[in-house]
This record gives structure tokens, C-alpha cells and sequence, in this order.
């Protein structure tokens, strides 16, 4: 009791107001907090459908997109930040959407429900991911006399396929597979010994790694739109496939 007893007295100072300060807001400090990095975009991609747009080959053309499905069963438990799945759930289709506007397409979103009036489309656009797959191929940790560096290098293999169909029928005219390797890069130092009387022990590491769920999934997806629009309309390919071609030979 005697050791307890300033301590309650000290919260209670903390509580209780003082006088001629009941009506007053209390101060609540605020930090001026950085804003997210700009993210870079995929200027081949983005010139790809630019082109596609000047070739006027989408100009009368609609397209209805739904949500992008997600069917790699993976939950991320480990990860800084993670709450659930490593994909985002449907949310992709939102590059679909920019991606076909950007080509000159007219386009009728559903992820938030059908339209109230019922808009005539030709074609409907739909994404899945299909695979994520991890590896951690490299990994080291070497000392002597108890000190010495740490290396870890891997990578998730990420896979998605887009598919464009005739939105009266569901037939399906053409599809593209995409395949986007994200790496992890891990570099640092450990210790673990004796100095005179004193055991020291302690690691420091610095990582670099890609944000899976942003920029490994908008350019990959704006690549496979252009690839299903430019298998479609053979005029787009002509005039714009040289422009990413090796990306789509590589993505097969």
C-alpha cells in the first residue's frame, strides 16, 4: 500500500483538471507525417496504350469489367502490416478500368453492381490470379569468431491471366498469361561473442523488396489488357506490339 499509494496519486493529478481549465480542449500534438512515395509507372506499357488508342481501334468500342478473382489460396500471417490475403480481393479491376480508358475504350465498371440502366456493351474483360509461389534460394549466414555478414535473396512468382470475351455470348475470344517475378533482397550483420566479461549479441539487417500488392500487379495487368486488345484487333498489333513484345514473349 505505501508503494502504491504515489503512484495514484500521480494518475490522479493526471486527470483531474485544474482550475479555470474545465471548458478548455486539451492539446493533442499532431506530426506532420511523410506522404507515400510516388509510384513509377510502367512507361512501355503506358506508351503501348497510348498507341492503341491513336490507332482508333477501340474508338465505338464498349467494355463491361468485373471483379478480379483470386484463386491462389494464399493468406499472408507473417508479413509487417498483414491482415489477410497477399493479393487484393477484386479491387484489381480498377487497373482494367484504366487500363481500356487509357487505349480509348468506353467502359462500364460492375465492381460496385450493375449499372441502374442496362448500357449495350460488345466485350467483357475479366482478370484471375492464378498462382503465387515463393522461394528463398539463397540464404547465408556466416561468422567467424562470432561476427560476420547475412545475406537472404529470394523471390514470389506471381501469375495472372486476362480474358476477353463477347459479352453477349460469354465466348471467349482471346486470353493472355502473365507471369511477374517480385524480389527480395536481404543484406546485413551479426554478432554473437564474448568481449572480456561481456557476451554481445545483436543482428542489423536492411531489406529491399517490391510492394506485391502495387507495383508487381498494376503494370502486369495493363500489359495483359494490351495483349488481349492487341490480339483482337490485328490494326493495334501492327502498330504497337513491337513496342512491348519482348515483355509479353517473356510473360508466356
Amino acid at each position: 500500500m505505501f508503494v502504491l499509494w504515489p503512484v495514484l496519486v500521480g494518475v490522479a493529478s493526471c486527470t483531474l483538471p485544474r482550475s479555470g481549465e474545465v471548458d478548455r480542449p486539451a492539446a493533442v500534438p499532431v506530426t506532420q507525417a511523410p506522404l507515400p512515395t510516388k509510384v513509377q509507372t510502367y512507361t512501355r506499357i503506358e506508351n503501348t496504350l497510348a498507341c492503341i488508342k491513336k490507332t482508333g481501334v477501340l474508338k465505338n468500342k464498349t467494355f463491361v469489367v468485373g471483379s478480379f478473382a483470386d484463386s491462389t489460396g494464399k493468406i499472408n500471417a507473417v508479413a509487417s502490416g498483414a491482415t489477410g490475403n497477399f493479393l487484393p480481393q477484386g479491387g484489381s479491376a480498377a487497373y482494367v478500368t484504366d487500363s481500356l480508358s487509357k487505349a480509348g475504350a468506353t467502359v462500364v465498371s460492375t465492381y460496385f453492381g450493375a449499372p441502374a440502366k442496362a448500357v449495350p456493351t460488345d466485350y467483357a474483360v475479366n482478370g484471375i490470379f492464378n498462382s503465387l509461389d515463393f522461394s528463398l534460394p539463397v540464404k547465408s549466414d556466416i561468422r567467424v569468431a562470432g561476427v560476420g555478414p547475412t545475406v537472404g535473396i529470394g523471390w514470389a512468382q506471381l501469375s495472372l491471366s486476362i480474358q476477353l470475351d463477347r459479352s453477349a455470348t460469354r465466348v471467349n475470344r482471346q486470353m493472355s498469361m502473365i507471369q511477374r517475378p517480385v524480389r527480395y533482397t536481404q543484406i546485413g550483420a551479426g554478432v554473437g561473442r564474448t568481449f572480456g566479461n561481456t557476451l554481445a549479441s545483436g543482428n542489423i539487417a536492411f531489406q529491399s523488396q517490391e510492394r506485391l500488392q502495387l507495383e508487381a500487379l498494376n503494370g502486369p495487368i495493363a500489359l495483359g489488357v494490351a495483349d488481349v486488345v492487341m490480339k483482337e484487333f490485328p490494326r493495334a498489333a501492327a502498330s504497337c506490339r513491337g513496342m512491348v513484345g519482348d515483355l509479353l514473349d517473356a510473360s508466356v
